[in-house]
C-alpha cells in the first residue's frame, strides 16, 4: 500500500487491491499540486470539510462507481449532484471494502462554496491492511486529540502546520507528541501567503519530543508499512 502527497491537504491512498482513496481533492486552483484532476479518477473520495481547498475538485475524480464518504450535511449536498455517497458522522465507523473509516472531532468550519452548512469538520481515521492513518483535516489544538491518542496506535498522522486557519508548527508538534504516531507527515502549509511555514521548524520541534517526522514533496510517494509486532 502506498501513500501519495497531491499537496496542501490531499492525499491518495492505493492499497494493494489497487484501490484509489483520496482525501480531500484539490488539485485544478492548487498551486502546489503535481497533478490535475483529469489525470485521476478515485474509487472512495473522502472529505474533511465542506471548504474549497478541501473539495474543490470531488465531482471531477469520480467515476460511475465512486463513492464519497462525509459528514451528512456534506454528503447530503454531493448527492444532489448525482454520484454515490456514504453519509457518516463524528464518533461513527463504518467497514468498507479496503478497510474501516471513522470520523472524529476537528476544530474548524464548513461551509460550501455557495454559502450551503457543511455540516461538522472531521478528522479522518482509517484501518487498512493491519495500519492505522488519521487525517485530522483543518484543526486547531483541542485536548481529546489526547484520547485519540490512547485510542489508536496511529501509524501514519497527516496534520496541519500552516497556522491562521490551523494549527501552526508549535501547536501541531504538542499534538504529534500526544499522539505519538509512528510517522507525522505535515501538510497544509505554503499553498498561499496566510499559511507560509518552514516545516523544518516542526520536524525539530517533534525531534525534541522523540516523533519521527517526514515532509512529503507534492507527488511524492511513501510505502505505507505495518507495524512490526
Amino acid at each position: 500500500m502506498k501513500l501519495q502527497y497531491l499537496a496542501h491537504a490531499c492525499f491518495m491512498i492505493t492499497t494493494d487491491a489497487k484501490t484509489k482513496i483520496v482525501i480531500d481533492p484539490w488539485l485544478d486552483q492548487n498551486p502546489l499540486a503535481p497533478i490535475k484532476s483529469k489525470d485521476i479518477k478515485a474509487d472512495y473520495i473522502i472529505l474533511s470539510h465542506a471548504h474549497g481547498d478541501h473539495c474543490g475538485d470531488t465531482l471531477k475524480i469520480t467515476h460511475p462507481e465512486t463513492t464519497i464518504i462525509a459528514v451528512s450535511e456534506l454528503a447530503s449536498y454531493f448527492k444532489t449532484q448525482a454520484v454515490k455517497t456514504h453519509a457518516m458522522q463524528i464518533g461513527g465507523s463504518f467497514e468498507f471494502e479496503f478497510g474501516t473509516a471513522k470520523l472524529v472531532s476537528a476544530q474548524h468550519g464548513s461551509m460550501t462554496f455557495d454559502g450551503r452548512y457543511g455540516g461538522l469538520a472531521a478528522g479522518i481515521i482509517l484501518e487498512i491492511g493491519g495500519i492505522t492513518l488519521y487525517h485530522m483535516g483543518d484543526t486547531g489544538l483541542f485536548g481529546d486529540l489526547k484520547l485519540i491518542g490512547e485510542m489508536y496506535e496511529i501509524d501514519y498522522l497527516m496534520i496541519p502546520i500552516g497556522g491562521n486557519y490551523t494549527m501552526g508548527p508549535q501547536d501541531a508538534a504538542l499534538a504529534a507528541k500526544w499522539l505519538e504516531p509512528r510517522l507525522a507527515i505535515p501538510m497544509h502549509f505554503n499553498t498561499f501567503p496566510q499559511i507560509r511555514q518552514n516545516p523544518l521548524d516542526f520536524y525539530d520541534l517533534c525531534e525534541a519530543e522523540g516523533v519521527a517526522v517526514k515532509i512529503l514533496e507534492p507527488g511524492e510517494e511513501l510505502l505505507l508499512k505495518a507495524r512490526e509486532e
